[in-house]
């Protein structure tokens, strides 16, 4: 007889596998029972059902198309979930769908219609990362043997760290750094070798005033475009709309900006090299050039 946990875990998993169909199904067009049956490596039957299952679960989704017997995804659903991605309230992300279906990077074997080329030239040592996630679970201080731009040469830095973050293309801890007495970022990359230390870290994240802070950054095309660049842009970029107004966590907004490529001087940074720019410079100057 199964337990009332086992019943749960039961639940979670056919929860789960409604999530990867929909994620499927939005991000696909369409949906069939052997492209199921391919992906999550299901039986006809099983298929059939699970596809039965979304369907009585999202009424409006799905329509039968007798042509190619599949299902193909409604415009109703399309503009619900829009507007759901959008608000950052949906579980049907393209990350999660790339995550989940048999997509393959650039230039590899199978690489089919829709390939992936990240360019991660930054490697995430797995050690190096679990450390650092047990430290912050645990609230104990690192040893790091850490390198940087202003110091290349392997030197030690002892940090509390609270979050682990990744920040466009690189992966970086945050936390208080006991030798400069302060908030820091450490690029993961850079950490030479780590250790835990057995000595509980004595700060939080709250205290963190840059990391805590939430800043209001207002992002658009670039004044010095033609107005048909200007345009294009925001159709690009901004819904049409004439900016975006981003939140960003005040610690990371130096990232974004450099990550994203905007004009800080619209009068020295120029098109092309710059579409976009801060239009709020002086709101969140404090951010970016900490005195």
């Amino acid at each position: 007889m199964s337990t009332a946990n086992e019943m749960k875990q039961a639940n979670l998993l056919e929860k789960n596998r409604h999530k990867v169909i929909r994620r499927m199904a939005l991000w696909e067009g369409r949906l069939s029972r052997g492209r199921l049956m391919n992906v999550l490596g299901l039986s006809g039957i099983r298929a059939s059902q699970l596809l039965r299952e979304v369907r009585e679960e999202n009424p409006n989704w799905l329509e039968w198309d007798n042509k190619s017997k599949s299902y193909y995804v409604t415009d109703a659903a399309y503009r619900k979930t829009n507007v759901e991605l959008k608000a950052g309230t949906s579980e049907l992300s393209l990350a999660a769908y790339l995550a989940e279906a048999d997509i393959h990077a650039d230039l590899a074997p199978g690489a089919g219609p829709v390939t992936v080329a990240p360019w991660a030239f930054s490697h995430v040592n797995p050690h190096v990362f679990s450390r650092i996630r047990l430290a912050i679970e645990q609230r104990t201080r690192l040893m790091l043997e850490y390198r940087s731009m202003r110091t290349p040469e392997p030197h030690a830095r002892t940090v509390e760290p609270h979050s682990l973050v990744q920040a466009g293309r690189r992966w970086h801890i945050r936390g208080y750094c006991l030798e400069t007495s302060d908030f820091r970022d450490f690029v993961l990359g850079r950490i030479a070798k780590i250790s835990m230390l057995e000595h509980k870290a004595e700060t939080t994240s709250a205290e963190d005033a840059k990391w805590s802070a939430v800043v209001k950054v207002r992002i658009q095309a670039h004044p010095k475009l033609t107005p048909g660049q200007q345009d294009l842009v925001r159709s690009e970029y901004f819904d049409g709309t004439a900016a975006r107004v981003h939140s960003c966590r005040g610690a990371l907004l130096p990232y974004l900006v450099q990550e994203l490529r905007l004009a800080l001087d619209v009068t020295k940074e120029l098109p092309p090299e710059y579409q976009m720019a801060v239009e709020n410079i002086e709101e969140v100057r404090k951010w970016l050039f900490p005195s």
